[in-house]
């Protein structure tokens, strides 16, 4: 019995460092364009999955809500300044390829009724 408590204690622990404050970022259209959409970085949680993102991100983001997922991607990051320094690569890198590059706003806050 003790054995048990102990794995389900460690378990819960794991569960509970899962819950890390991470930042992140969307890219869409970024295999060949015409114009690759890269959303705002925002913040999130560990325990939320890339799948979890995308669904949000697509209702969040019209101009993303189209895209196939082989063509959409959501990457993660530690700090904002990494994050950030990921934005600003991939706009650099898209402008060298001539692909025109949209920096997406973010989203208008959601009104309470």
């Amino acid at each position: 019995m003790r054995t048990l408590i102990t794995v389900l204690a460690i378990i819960g622990g794991f569960a509970l460092h899962a819950q890390n404050t991470i930042f992140s970022h969307a890219i869409g259209n970024w295999r060949n364009g015409p114009v690759v959409y890269i959303t705002p970085l925002f913040e999130t949680t560990e325990a939320t999955t890339k799948p979890q993102l995308k669904e949000q991100l697509r209702a969040q983001y019209p101009e993303l809500k189209d895209i196939a997922d082989t063509d959409f991607d959501v990457l993660l990051f530690g700090t904002t300044e990494e994050g950030e320094e990921s934005r600003r690569l991939l706009k650099v890198k898209y402008g060298i390829r001539k692909l025109q590059v949209v920096l997406l706003d973010a989203p208008p806050p959601a009104k309470e009724e």
